[in-house]
Order: structure tokens, then C-alpha cells, then sequence
């Protein structure tokens, strides 16, 4: 491949992979003739007929070789050369001389002055160009692959300096005497030093190995040193280095060998500043233990400290008593005031009960509104007894938060070790039962664990299995009491009473149960298979004329189901579903579900008795009904409570209630039931002060439907 200078251009296509070699000679058939013997050279040849022509090819292109005329007329080949030589681009290419053969020393000595490499002498042989032109050839390839393989270590060294220079973590280089030859920026940052300040320091002057500001430790002795001599790699993650202000900083390091021809000859150690780690951890740490409300031990560690409590006074046969709190009226705080204020009172609990208790004793917040307190030793009941009675009285003092002045309580449980168990998680248990006994019976008092609560509460936990499979086995019944006239002895309605028999005659008390399906959840769809079972029957007393469309039935109403949002649309659906008319109804709500939350209750039974169900009021008496929300109350009847009824001809006190709550009733124009009648002295009084409806076993007591089917019929005057 062949092109000229600038001046004779010969076409061509030239592969700038391939050597460049260039032919300067200002006669046309000394080209041609150099041009046939080096054409089959996997290479370009370029022409130049002049000196300017060849240093102008010379400064757009790399030649591998250049031949070079001598004699040529305005710049001559030593002149051409001497410019060459004066580039930095071209000083290094090298140059064959092309001269006569008689020419003498002193031409061939002035050539290689000015940059001659060789010359060749006319007539020129060719095996002798192509040869030296080859080795140009060879060398220039060689040069490439040599600067080729120098830029790819320079690239190399240039992004390793910058990965360096900008990882986060710290590099050092060390020899194997322990001097620094090498710091990254990070390295300077993280020990607060200067750029490079670190480079010839010894790695001694950092590395913290011991208890004293400088320990008598050799380098070749530590750990580190000795696990890279051997070629394995290091790492501590709980190192530490000095820095530059001679504070200690917590280290993760890892340190790998560096080797020359196999032979141990250095260190490269990478190491982070891990000091917000390990801050970040001791916050794990402090809140895998305690409480972050409190400030107060959690569950967790309150039980490891019970454990630790148990194996000490074991040791000493001694014992522990553990306090189980749980504030009283707690969930009201929160519901009405909000979960801010919750949380202060939480705090402030905290706070008092600390004054309550011994420095070895120990507190805890289990959570929400649970506190445990352990007393070590426990010398005496009385004296367990008597920092339940302090905690109490303080916790009832009122808390004064963002201008409420709120009163709660507490309950108590106390357990003790060796009597109630022998671990903390029984012990805890123990102590739960009895503070849920306290709970229940009385609340803001304490109560100590007896086994008899533990049978307890095992009956419960059996009782509220059974109870969830009461519904699926069938063992509800309805049974249907009378409501009559005490004037007209005539039937004016019924109640409908929920009766649980498990199986071989043995049944369970409402007053049992309801209240453990009301806590449970389970009272929605019983209270909905109550309604359904009244409807159903109604239904079919209507069919046969037993019962008129205004005959009511009455169903006591929980305070979930009146709460309940599908309310309404449960009745209506029912009562739709069954063809029967929301006169035949009467739901029946107890005094102190209607005091519970007053408004909401109002606004909920009007719904109700715009749908033409009837209302009454239930154990009316016993509870702390206002008159103004009672004259708000949309109800149509009043029911004397059966404690008031019984002690008639006994009680004046209660003759008077009675006598109060039937006027009062009438002055509403409300009708008066009086529950709980027994015998005739109580009819009679009754009849005297004008009570409209009597129900209770004077005229009979609840039945089956089956039997009050026999009864209605019979009222009937039907066989």
C-alpha cells in the first residue's frame, strides 16, 4: 500500500492498524524500485519527494521507519533529519540514510549525528532493504505492544488511585517492619491527620493493643502481624486506633498480605470508623432491655432478672415476692383524652412507683398499662403487703397532666417464690391470676395467689371452650317467661330468656356466661341467634293466632350488640326474613348499659324505635340513671329490679323505692313491670300501688316454646 505527499498523491486505501513506512527521494524510479521490493510487507508505505514533504507526512502520521535520501535539492537529508529530531513526535522514529556508495566517513559519521540509525548505500540490494526494514518493522510492533501494555498499567494505576482516593474506607500500606508507605484520604480523615501526614509513621503509632496508653507490644508480636506473615487474612471487628488528638476510635479492620515472588513483603490493611455502629447497637441493645416509654426494664429482661433473683435467694433459702400491676381506668384516659396524654400518665406512674420500692429491688413495664415490681428478699407478707398498700395510695393520688386532673387505680397480684412457683414465668403467671382476680371483684386493692384462683381460673379457660362451641353443638335453648296483667290476670307479653344446658341436665347461669361471651366477642352472634330464634317463633304464634301483631316479646340487648354497627339492618333483616312486625318486639336494655355513655345510647335506641320496636329499660334501680337523659330516652316501659321486689313486707326502704319508681314512671307515661314475683303478698302490694305488669314465678316460670305454645293456647280458651 502506497501514497505520496501532499504534491503526487497516489490513491490508495491504507490500514492504520498496519506499520507506517515512509520513502523520501526526489526521484520517481527510486520509489518504485523500493516500493517492489518492500510491497509485499504487511505495511503502508507513504512518498515524499522533498524534505518538506517528508516532515509534513511525519507530523500527521507515526512511521515505523523512514528512508531517508541525502542528496536532494533544497533540503537536503541530514537537514531533514536535524528537523526531525528537533519534534518530540518524530525525534525517536528512526532514520535509514539512502547515499552513494564512495561517499566517505565523514558523510556517514555527520548522518548518524544527526539521527541516523543506518544507512543503505546504491544500488541499494533488495534482500538488504527488506531486512533492515523488517527489523524497523518488528521493533515498531514490539514498541506498541509495549506501549499498549504501559497505558493499560497507567489506566489501571490511575483508576486503583482514584478507587483509593475515593472509597470510604481507610487504606494503609505496610512494610514488613510496620511503616506506613501508604495512606488513602479516608485513612487521614478517619484518624483526623493531613493528607499523606500518615505516610512513614509506624503502624504502632495508631494501633491501640492493650489497657495502657501505650503498650509494651512488639509489632512482629500482634495478631495481626502474625496471621498476614503467614499469608491468611485478618479481621477484627473490635479493634481500636488512636487518632491524631489521642482519642480512641472504635475499629472494624481487615488486613490481607502483600507478596513479591511468593515472599512475605508487606501489609495492606482496610479499616471504617465504626463509632455510630457501635452507638447504633448500644440503642439495640438498650431497647432489646428497656422500655422506651419508661426508661423501665421491658419483659424480657424483667424475666432474665427474675430468673437471676430466684438462683440468688434459692442459694440463701430465702424469698421474692412479685407485685403484678395493672392501672385501673387506664383505657378511659386513652380512649378521651388521647394516646399523648396516655403516654404521660405511663411516664409519671413510672416515676411514682420508683419512690415505692427498695434500691435492689426491680421494676419493670411488661406494657401498655402492666408494671411488675420484684421485692428481694421478701421478708413477710405484711411487709409485701404493706408496699402494695403505698404503691396504691399513690397511684390513686390524682395526676395533674396538661391541665386534667385524672384518677385512676391499680390492681395488684402479688406471687411469691418458693410458695406460688419455682421460675419467673410461672411466678408471673401466678401473680397475673391474681391481679385478674382483684380485677374482677373489686379493683384498687391487692390480692395475694392462692391455688383456689388457679382453679379458678382453669374453670374459666374451660368454660370459654365450651362456650365456643356451645353454638355449633346446639346448646342454647330459648325459653319464653310470662308478662301479665296483675288486675285482668291476663298474658300482655313474654321475655325471652337464654338458657345453656351442657348436656346431662347440668346448666349454666347467665350470669355466668354472658358476661364471659360479652368479653370473649361471642355475644354478637349469639345475641343474633337469640333475635332469629324469637322471630322464628313469633312467627309461627302469629300464624296460629296465638299472639296479636302488637303482643311484645322481649330480648335483652348487650352492650356490644347496641353498640354494634350492623345494629339495624340485623333487626330489620330478621324481623323482614320472618314476616314479622317490629310491634311484636321489645328490646330490653339494662340501666346501666343506657349510663355507660348516655348520649350515644339515645341516639342509637331512637334509630331503634323508629323502626316501631318497643323499648324498656331493665333493672331499673339499681344503677345511676339521670332524669334528664331518661325523659330523652325514646323507651316505652320500666322494669323494677327483683332485689327491690323480693324484700316487699320485709324492707320498707325498698317498698318506698318500689312505690317512688312506679309513680315516677307514670308521671313519664311510661309502663312498670315489677320482676321477681313470687307470692301474693307481693302481688297485692304491687296491685295496691298500681304496677301495670307483673312477671316472675307467681305466674309461672320460663318455659320451652314447645310448653308456652300449651300455655298461649290455653289462654286462648283453644285445646
Amino acid at each position: 500500500m502506497v501514497r505520496t505527499d501532499t504534491i503526487e498523491l497516489i490513491s490508495g486505501e491504507y490500514e492504520s492498524s498496519l506499520p507506517n513506512i515512509l520513502i523520501v527521494d526526489d526521484k520517481r524510479e527510486n520509489h518504485r524500485a523500493m516500493e517492489s521490493v518492500l510491497s509485499n510487507l504487511n505495511a503502508n508505505i507513504y512518498n515524499a519527494r522533498s524534505g518538506e514533504g517528508a516532515l509534513s507526512l511525519t507530523l500527521r502520521y507515526r512511521f515505523a521507519v523512514v528512508l531517508l535520501d541525502v542528496m536532494m535539492p533544497e533540503m537536503d537529508g541530514y537537514e531533514t533529519a536535524s528537523l526531525m529530531r528537533i519534534n518530540s513526535d518524530t525525534k525517536n522514529t528512526p532514520i535509514i540514510f539512502i547515499t552513494a556508495a564512495d561517499r566517505d566517513e565523514s558523510f556517514e559519521n555527520k548522518g548518524y549525528e544527526v539521527g541516523a540509525v543506518d544507512y543503505l548505500f546504491k544500488p541499494i540490494k533488495p534482500h538488504t532493504l527488506r531486512s533492515k526494514v523488517q527489523v524497523f518493522l518488528s521493533l515498531d510492533c514490539q514498541r506498541s505492544i509495549l506501549k499498549k501494555t504501559l497505558d493499560a498499567v497507567e489506566k489501571l494505576r490511575r483508576r486503583n488511585q482514584l478507587l483509593l482516593r475515593s472509597v470510604g474506607e481507610g487504606i494503609i500500606g505496610l512494610d514488613k517492619s510496620g511503616t506506613i508507605t501508604f495512606s488513602n484520604p479516608a485513612a487521614a480523615k478517619i484518624l483526623d491527620y493531613e493528607n499523606n501526614e500518615l505516610d512513614t509513621m509506624g503502624i504502632m503509632d495508631i494501633l491501640y493493643v492493650g489497657d495502657s496508653e501505650q503498650p509494651e507490644v512488639d509489632w512482629v508480636d500482634t495478631p495481626l502481624y502474625q496471621t498476614c506473615m503467614k499469608g491468611d487474612t485478618y479481621h477484627d471487628s473490635l479493634a481500636v486506633f488512636w487518632n491524631c488528638k489521642k482519642r480512641l476510635l472504635p475499629i472494624e479492620l481487615t488486613a490481607t498480605t502483600i507478596e513479591d515472588d511468593k515472599q512475605f513483603v508487606g501489609i495492606v490493611v482496610a479499616f471504617q470508623d465504626i463509632t455510630e455502629r457501635k452507638r447504633t447497637e448500644e440503642q439495640l441493645a438498650h431497647l432489646a432491655q428497656y422500655d422506651s416509654l419508661t426508661g423501665l426494664l421491658n419483659r424480657n429482661a424483667f424475666i432474665k432478672q427474675a430468673e437471676q433473683s430466684i438462683s440468688r435467694v434459692r442459694r440463701n433459702r430465702q424469698s421474692i415476692a412479685l407485685l403484678f400491676l395493672d392501672l385501673d381506668r387506664f383505657k378511659q384516659v386513652n380512649d378521651n383524652l388521647g394516646h399523648e396524654i396516655g403516654d404521660e400518665l405511663l411516664k409519671e406512674v413510672a416515676s411514682r412507683l420508683k419512690r415505692c420500692i427498695r434500691n435492689g429491688d426491680i421494676l419493670s413495664r411488661l406494657g401498655g398499662d402492666e408494671f411488675t415490681i420484684i421485692l428481694e428478699p421478701a421478708v413477710s407478707n405484711r411487709s409485701v403487703a404493706t408496699v402494695a398498700e403505698k404503691v396504691i395510695k399513690i397511684l390513686s393520688e390524682p395526676f395533674n397532666l396538661r391541665g386534667h386532673e385524672i384518677f385512676i387505680g391499680t390492681s395488684i397480684g402479688i406471687a411469691k417464690f418458693p410458695e406460688s412457683a419455682f421460675d419467673a414465668e410461672a411466678l408471673l403467671r401466678c401473680a397475673d391470676i391474681a391481679m385478674y382476680k382483684v380485677k374482677r371483684m373489686e379493683r384498687n386493692n391487692y390480692r395475694f395467689f392462692t391455688y383456689e384462683m388457679q382453679k379458678e381460673v382453669m374453670e374459666e379457660l374451660e368454660l370459654e371452650n365450651q362456650l365456643r362451641c356451645a353454638i355449633d353443638k346446639r346448646q342454647f335453648s330459648v325459653k319464653y317467661q310470662l308478662k301479665c296483667c296483675p288486675y285482668q290476670r291476663k298474658i300482655v307479653g313474654l321475655e325471652a330468656l337464654l338458657r345453656w344446658e351442657l348436656g346431662e341436665g347440668k346448666l349454666i347461669p347467665p350470669s355466668q356466661f354472658i358476661p364471659k361471651a360479652e368479653e370473649m366477642g361471642l355475644i354478637l352472634p349469639i345475641g343474633r341467634w337469640v333475635l332469629e330464634s324469637v322471630a322464628e317463633q313469633a312467627s309461627k304464634w302469629l300464624k296460629e293466632g296465638l299472639i296479636s301483631e302488637s303482643f311484645p316479646i322481649s330480648v335483652n340487648l348487650s352492650m356490644r350488640q347496641l353498640m354494634a354497627d350492623d345494629l339495624l339492618d340485623d333487626i330489620r333483616n330478621i324481623l323482614n326474613r320472618f314476616g314479622v312486625p317490629a310491634s311484636c318486639l321489645e328490646l330490653e336494655v339494662t340501666e346501666s348499659i343506657m349510663m355507660e355513655d348516655p348520649a350515644t345510647t339515645i341516639d342509637i335506641l331512637k334509630h331503634v324505635h323508629a323502626l316501631g320496636v318497643k323499648l324498656s329499660i331493665d333493672d331499673f334501680g339499681t344503677g345511676y340513671s339521670s332524669l334528664s337523659y331518661l325523659r330523652q330516652m325514646p323507651i316505652d316501659t320500666l322494669k323494677i329490679d327483683r332485689s327491690f321486689i323480693q324484700d316487699i313486707g320485709i324492707s320498707t326502704q325498698n317498698e318506698t323505692i318500689v312505690k317512688a319508681i312506679t309513680a315516677l314512671s307514670h308521671n313519664l307515661e311510661l309502663k312498670v313491670v315489677a320482676e321477681g314475683v313470687e307470692n301474693q303478698q307481693q302481688l297485692a302490694f304491687l296491685k295496691k300501688h298500681k304496677c301495670d305488669f307483673i312477671q316472675g314465678y307467681y305466674f309461672g316460670k320460663p318455659v320451652l316454646p314447645g310448653k308456652m305454645t300449651k300455655v298461649l293456647r290455653k289462654a286462648k280458651g283453644n285445646k
